[in-house]
């Protein structure tokens, strides 16, 4: 899994307006638009489309997007 690739996931799903670009360093979860659709949607983008399967634990003990890509990138 490449950052462009999980960014843009990312801004799709948070940054629906284009006002709040989302980067390496974003604390996803303190933005307005997360919940726990935003996070199923996600889990789901990510399992359908590139085979990588997260448990919401996993998720949570994220804090940025650059940290759930080493969780991603350190299964496989």
């Amino acid at each position: 899994m490449t950052i462009e690739i999980l960014l843009d996931l990312f801004n799709q799903v948070l940054n629906e307006d284009g006002n709040h670009p989302v980067k390496v360093d974003t604390d996803f979860k303190e933005s307005d638009n997360w919940s726990s659709l935003t996070a199923f949607t996600i889990v789901t983008e990510l399992e359908e489309k590139h085979g990588i399967q997260l448990r919401g634990i996993e998720i949570r003990r994220c804090t940025t997007v650059g940290d759930l890509l080493e969780l991603i990138n350190s299964k496989g």
